[in-house]
């Protein structure tokens, strides 16, 4: 049997991709070489700023998302992620080719919710101002019965994004301890608001998850797509904790 090939488009940010496919290594069944899925990794690291884009107007990353898409499509790919949920404010209205499969974390993500965590009813979303703002987890949330809540904006802003954007932030290599202490003080905002379950909106947010615990349920979008990554290339899901 054909093994399926991956597509990945990763640069938004660099490091939350090169941790995608850490995780995609650390849980497959692999002995051997050719036991890995084969998967192609588009660091696109010229895509211009999303959340700049969507809050501020400034320069669109779709001509830069549709050069990624062609790349992989030219490589022949089955699947294609993004590991970046706010680009999906412009992929989920591409041209995708007809063979190639989409996955779509925000979807995943409600859909998720609402078959295992049927008593989680009051939804925390940390995420960046763009995913926010163009309202891709909310429009997911209108048609049910779930409650989304996220920072206020004064958080949001200065500690959340900051968190993310500032010289030693989230998407820096390497990361300041004071881009852990804002993250931290963003999570404990949200944890305040008495939230049933977390969704990890923003790549970046698996980094800053990891430096911290968590004692309500926790869904990361990125974990969720991978299992359905595992899924479509004949595994069975995350075989270990991260």
């Amino acid at each position: 049997m054909k093994k399926k090939v991956i597509g990945i488009i990763s640069g938004m940010g660099t490091k939350s991709g090169l941790l995608f496919v850490d995780k995609l290594s650390k849980n497959v069944n692999a002995i051997k070489d050719q036991d890995f899925p084969e998967f192609i990794l588009h660091n696109n690291s010229r895509v211009p700023d999303r959340t700049r884009a969507i809050v501020y107007g400034e320069e669109s990353p779709l001509e830069e998302l549709k050069r990624s898409v062609d790349i992989l499509n030219k490589c022949n790919v089955d699947i294609i992620i993004s590991c970046c949920n706010t680009s999906y404010f412009y992929l989920r209205n591409m041209t995708i080719p007809e063979n190639i499969r989409l996955i779509n974390p925000i979807s995943l993500t409600v859909a998720e919710i609402r078959k295992k965590y049927k008593s989680a009813n009051r939804i925390g979303l940390l995420a960046s101002s763009g995913t926010i703002f163009s309202r891709l987890f909310h429009d997911e949330f209108e048609n049910t019965p779930l409650e989304l809540f996220t920072l206020e904006k004064e958080v949001q802003e200065d500690k959340f994004m900051k968190a993310l954007y500032m010289p030693g932030g989230l998407k820096s290599s390497p990361i300041s301890d004071h881009a852990y202490e804002l993250f931290n003080y963003s999570l404990d905002a949200i944890l305040k608001k008495n939230i049933d379950l977390l969704i990890g909106g923003c790549s970046e947010v698996q980094i800053g998850i990891n430096n911290t615990t968590v004692e309500i349920p926790y869904l990361d979008t990125m974990d969720i797509m991978l299992n359905v990554v595992l899924e479509e290339i004949n595994q069975t899901g995350l075989l270990s904790s991260n």
